[in-house]
């Protein structure tokens, strides 16, 4: 992991609720794992979906540029994050906000 992405409890662990921040710590935990190889591909699927972190699939690692499908070069080419999602493919985040309840400060 990252040492940037361990901060986020240095800039918000006194406003995040201990209930969310232990749920974070074991997602950091199980990426962590998934990283080492000690989590099947379908397990962790199931877990990242289930905390909306969605990865792009990306035919398999090839996309169509209108003549010819093309391999995307990426980084790691064997470290996936789920059924045929190679790890550093893009992805995007679903952002739970309980009761649609969000304001500016939340944002910065």
């Amino acid at each position: 992991m990252k040492p940037s992405n361990s901060r986020w409890k240095d800039h918000l662990g006194a406003n995040v609720p201990p209930e969310l921040s232990a749920e974070i710590d074991v997602f950091e935990h199980e990426i962590a794992l998934k990283k080492q190889g000690k989590i099947e591909d379908k397990v962790f699927a199931e877990t990242r979906l289930r905390r909306g972190a969605y990865g792009q699939r990306y035919d398999n690692g090839q996309r169509h540029d209108g003549i010819a499908a093309r391999q995307l070069a990426y980084r790691d080419a064997t470290t996936t994050k789920g059924p045929h999602t190679l790890w550093d493919a893009p992805g995007m985040q679903r952002i739970k906000i309980p009761f649609g309840g969000l304001n500016a400060r939340q944002l910065e």
